[in-house]
């Protein structure tokens, strides 16, 4: 993945949610967390936005929070 695809991914994804935090390093790496009630898909482009986003992830990691979830997200760039 390209550092530009990335930072359109970032981008969506702050549209979505306002509770956003992301530690960029410069390893080429970056962990991005976000905080949400609920992942909820109301149409299959939903669905499918979410698994494109999940396929750019080395890792991901959904954890039970105080009321909501907190997904965890890493990407890595070339």
């Amino acid at each position: 993945m390209r550092r530009a695809t990335f930072i359109r991914i970032l981008t969506a994804i702050k549209l979505v949610s306002n509770n956003v935090s992301v530690v960029e390093n410069f390893n080429n790496k970056a962990l991005v967390t976000i905080r949400v009630r609920e992942i909820t898909g109301e149409s299959a482009k939903q669905f499918r936005s979410f698994r494109k986003v999940l396929s750019y992830c080395s890792y991901f990691n959904v954890k039970a929070e105080d009321g909501g979830l907190a997904v965890t997200l890493e990407f890595e760039w070339l």
